[in-house]
């Protein structure tokens, strides 16, 4: 059909009016759907950058994307659909920053003394994990996914999924393991 007032094959008055009714019921959607959860893609962006504006910066930029998205994605699958944009965007943004710097001076040397008076968070602890092991942990302990979830969630086989737990886990551990009494202190 031809319609001379709009100059296009196929499009009427009415096809118009409901296309631009489903827009603003897919926008009031993806309103409601923000305005519930934004307080949770913060934190989980916060513990996946180690801090708020690299956080809200991921968060908005996933954001965006969904938007773009929208009425293409599964009712019920939104926030699914968001941790993984979010999880891409993040584990993307990390690759480009692992770019190796070169300088005349030579690295600081290790300390092995612990300091057990520095005050350990979460967030230091998950920020010295390499990027694959800390969205694992986020998801497997923050967002209490199972491997299955978490492994539909990356792209990821389940093995390596487990394996990347096992290994920040152990990485973890030995951050927070005391070191051995010696002296008066110590058992026979």
């Amino acid at each position: 059909m031809y319609d001379t007032d709009s100059q296009t094959i196929g499009t009427t008055d009415d096809d118009r009016d409901r296309r631009e009714h489903m827009r603003r019921r897919d926008e009031a959607a993806f309103r409601s759907f923000v305005e519930e959860r934004q307080t949770m893609l913060r934190r989980r962006a916060y513990l996946l950058c180690g801090n708020w504006a690299d956080g809200d910066e991921l968060v908005q930029e996933a954001l965006a994307r969904v938007y773009v998205a929208w009425p293409r994605i599964a009712t019920g699958a939104e926030t699914a659909y968001t941790r993984r944009t979010m999880m891409n965007l993040y584990l993307n943004d990390q690759r480009k920053r692992r770019r190796e710097v070169l300088t005349d001076q030579a690295p600081e040397p290790a300390t092995t003394d612990h300091d057990r008076e520095l005050a350990m968070t979460l967030t230091d602890l998950l920020r010295d994990l390499p990027e694959k092991q800390r969205a694992v942990l986020v998801l497997r302990f923050w967002e209490d996914l199972t491997v299955p979830q978490i492994a539909e969630c990356t792209g990821v086989a389940e093995g390596t999924i487990k394996s990347q737990i096992s290994r920040g886990l152990a990485a973890l551990r030995d951050r927070l393991a005391e070191p051995p009494l010696t002296g008066a202190g110590a058992f026979p």
